[in-house]
């Protein structure tokens, strides 16, 4: 009588190992998505289309990054916005106002506020935060989150940790497999109500990496609103400036 249950398992074991050898190992694929737009170092130029109820803009910027605690960003266009900068060294953020010719410190109680009016928050725009080291993670299967599994993609749930300083309590995130470019990403609050969702699209091979060179945000509770990021250039690991990171450069034109 032991037989049939001795064949059972049998028969049940190689699909249990041919989906754990489908899943890339965990870390890795996390540590990916932190260093999908920056490495050692980086340099990009792209545009930020905003989209509210009352108006729209676009932002045409430059950023350069060294390792995951610099980030530098100055803005070109508009003629209004031109001249406007960004920088964080470590846990500390400024913003550079040429119109006042004033530098503000961003305190950490408004890392999570919106960047430049957009859907991107300031912890987002400078990538303070990292999913390897600010969230826990685990792969999920649960359909409720992830809609209907689709072949070659894997879905993450991640945890902000009680020290992570952001607005929602958890991210589904679904990544290919073959070349771990994220798809989307869908951010949920302590209710379980999902609070905003992003895509990535137009995957395209840029600086000798694969990335999505299209990423839009929209928040659920606003009709209308949304804000799209397109890359147009990117190099990575080609060696930056250190002095880009500095107050003195922060203030020049």
């Amino acid at each position: 009588m032991k037989y049939p249950l001795i064949i059972f398992v049998m028969m049940i074991i190689p699909g249990f190992i041919t989906a754990a050898r489908s899943q890339p190992d965990i870390g890795e694929l996390v540590h990916s998505l932190d260093q999908l737009y920056r490495s050692d170092d980086s340099y990009t130029e792209m545009s930020m289309r905003i989209v509210t109820e009352h108006w729209e803009r676009t932002l045409t910027m430059k950023a350069w990054s060294h390792g995951t605690d610099n980030t530098f960003i100055r803005i070109l266009s508009p003629a209004r916005e031109a001249g406007m900068a960004t920088l964080r060294i470590g846990t500390e953020m400024w913003n550079y106002l040429p119109n006042t010719n004033s530098t503000v410190r961003v305190p950490p109680s408004m890392m999570a506020g919106s960047w430049m009016g957009s859907d991107i928050t300031n912890n987002d725009i400078v990538r303070e935060i990292t999913y390897a080291e600010d969230y826990t993670y685990s792969y999920t299967t649960d359909t409720t989150l992830t809609g209907t599994p689709a072949e070659g993609v894997v879905y993450i749930k991640l945890v902000p940790k009680p020290s992570t300083a952001v607005v929602w309590s958890s991210i589904i995130c679904a990544v290919r497999t073959s070349d771990t470019v994220p798809l989307w990403e869908e951010y949920y609050d302590n209710h379980g109500d999902l609070i905003k969702t992003v895509t990535y699209s137009n995957v395209q091979e840029m600086g000798g990496r694969t990335i999505p060179t299209h990423m839009q945000v929209i928040p659920t509770d606003k009709e209308g609103q949304s804000t799209t990021i397109t890359w147009s250039n990117a190099e990575f690991n080609q060696g930056v400036d250190e002095n880009i990171f500095s107050l003195r450069n922060l203030q020049s034109r």
